[in-house]
C-alpha cells in the first residue's frame, strides 16, 4: 500500500477533513509531523539543527493553511546516543519557537532504539484557511522561491558530505559554497509563515501546499483536491542558485532535484492574478511557472514539448534503503 492509499483509507475510516496540510477544528488549525532517526535524518546532523527542523516542518503546514503559529506539544523517544547532549537539542527547540512566537505547553518523553520526534502545532488563521481544493482552469501556478535545494543537500549528505566537517580533497570555493547553502537548506529549512498568512488574505489565491514531497507529487495532490490538471513550464521554475553548475559537477542531476526533490518547504499555490501584480501585493518576489487546466493530469512543458509529469516525490512505502 503506498502513502497516498493509506491516506486515503485513514481518510475514509476516520474523517473526511484528514487530506489538506493540517486539520481546521472550529477556529483551529492543527497539524502534526514525525522524524525518525535513519528514516527522517541521521546521527550526522547535528542535534540543534534536528529540533530546528522538526518545528519547522510542523510551522510549514500551518503556513501552507494561511495560519500562523501559536502553540505546541512535543514528543520525544530518545535514543541512548543522544540522551547525554540532548540540553542542546531543548535549547535550540526553545530557541526556534521563540524566534517563530510559538509556545511549547506539553508533551512526553519515552525511551527508544532511535531518535523519535513527534510534534504537534497549533495555529489560528487571521484571515480564512487556505486549501489544496480551490484551483480553478486558467489560474496560474506559483512557487514561493527557487527550489531543489534541499535534494541537492540531501544527496551530497549521502555521499559523504557532513555539515560540520571537512570537505572532500580538492574542493573549490565556489562549490565548497554551493555545497554548504543546499546542506542547510535540507537540515534548516525556513517555513513561510509570513507568506501563508498574507495569500489567506488575498482573494485571488485559491489553493496552496508546502513542497515536502517534491514538486511533482504536490502539484499532483492540488490537482486532485481540485478535480483539474495542470501544465507546468520547466523554463519558468526557479532553480536553487548554481543547482547546474557546482551541482552537476557533484553528481547531482538538476532536473530531477527541481522537479522530484522533497522537503523544499516552500509554498506551491494558485492565483487568478498576475505575477508582477501578485508579488506587487505581497511586497515580494514569487514566481508563475504553470497554469492550471480542465483536463486532469500534470504536464511538463519543456522546449515547446508537453509530456506527463508523474508523482516521483517522496513515499514513505515506495522507498527503500
Amino acid at each position: 500500500m503506498s502513502e497516498a492509499a493509506l491516506i486515503a483509507r485513514i481518510r475514509e475510516l476516520f474523517s473526511p477533513r484528514i487530506g489538506d496540510d493540517a486539520a481546521i477544528v472550529g477556529a483551529q488549525v492543527i497539524t502534526t509531523d514525525m522524524l525518525i532517526e535513519d528514516v527522517d535524518f541521521t546521527r550526522s546532523i547535528p542535534l540543534p539543527l534536528i529540533a530546528r527542523k522538526s518545528l519547522a516542518v510542523n510551522l510549514s503546514d500551518l503556513a501552507a493553511m494561511g495560519s500562523k503559529p501559536v502553540y505546541a506539544v512535543a514528543a520525544f523517544g530518545i535514543a541512548e546516543w543522544a540522551r547525554g547532549a540532548f540540553d542542546s537539542f531543548l535549547l535550540a527547540l526553545r530557541d526556534a519557537a521563540n524566534a517563530y512566537g510559538v509556545e511549547i505547553v506539553g508533551g512526553d518523553i519515552s525511551r527508544a532504539d532511535k531518535l523519535v520526534i513527534s510534534i504537534t502545532a497549533i495555529g489560528e488563521t487571521p484571515a480564512r484557511p487556505l486549501l489544496r481544493s480551490g484551483a480553478r482552469p486558467g489560474e496560474r501556478i506559483y512557487v514561493s522561491r527557487p527550489i531543489g535545494g534541499s535534494a541537492a543537500g540531501l544527496h551530497l549528505l549521502q555521499n559523504g558530505w557532513t555539515i560540520d566537517g571537512p570537505p572532500p580533497p580538492q574542493t573549490g570555493y565556489a562549490t565548497l559554497e554551493f555545497a554548504r547553502s543546499a546542506m542547510r537548506r535540507h537540515a534548516d529549512p525556513e517555513p513561510e509563515i509570513a507568506l501563508g498568512v498574507a495569500l489567506s488574505s488575498i482573494a485571488e489565491v485559491t489553493s496552496c501546499i508546502d513542497i515536502s514531497d517534491g514538486l511533482s507529487t504536490d502539484m499532483h495532490h492540488i490537482c486532485d483536491a481540485s478535480n483539474a490538471g495542470a501544465e507546468i513550464e520547466r523554463e519558468r521554475i526557479p532553480m536553487f542558485p548554481d543547482l547546474i553548475a557546482s551541482g552537476g559537477a557533484l553528481g547531482i542531476r538538476a532536473q530531477d532535484a527541481v522537479l522530484h526533490g522533497g522537503e523544499e518547504y516552500a509554498l506551491l499555490f494558485t492565483s487568478s492574478l498576475r505575477e508582477s501584480d501578485l508579488s506587487a501585493r505581497l511586497g515580494r518576489p514569487v514566481y508563475a511557472i504553470g497554469r492550471i487546466t480542465e483536463r486532469r493530469g500534470v504536464v511538463l512543458l519543456q522546449d515547446g514539448v508537453g509530456k506527463p509529469l508523474e508523482p516521483r516525490g517522496w513515499d514513505h512505502f515506495a522507498h527503500r534503503e
